[in-house]
């Protein structure tokens, strides 16, 4: 029931603080809950429009092969801790990658304390 009230607004704003999600209720229904249950109810309203972390990553090899299969020469690389907890993915398209020998080197010293 809580999360049916947040839907549409979490789907505008999905940080949405717990504060504002027990104030939506309150006026919605004219009943005070709790920070947990605002918080759960904040939850599962996202989950339910942005899908859940473990299925988002279980989504993102097939993503990647498809970006592979479209763009042709697309460079794609994963890294895992201890070869399960997802670390980063790193993908360049093949246009970039030739684009990139035409670049000019520049030099840039970000910072005063110089000394050398």
């Amino acid at each position: 029931m809580i999360a049916h009230v947040l839907l549409k607004h979490i789907e505008e704003t999905p940080r949405m603080p717990i504060k504002t999600c027990i104030g939506m209720v309150h006026s919605k229904y004219g009943k005070t809950i709790s920070k947990r249950k605002g918080f759960l109810g904040r939850r599962r309203a996202f989950e339910t429009i942005f899908r859940t972390w473990e299925s988002s990553f279980q989504a993102l090899p097939g993503y990647m092969a498809a970006l592979q299969y479209a763009n042709p020469g697309t460079v794609v690389q994963w890294r895992l801790l201890k070869g399960k907890i997802f670390e980063f993915v790193f993908w360049v398209f093949k246009p970039s990658i030739d684009g990139f020998a035409h670049y000019k080197n520049v030099i840039s010293i970000d910072g005063t304390y110089v000394y050398g």
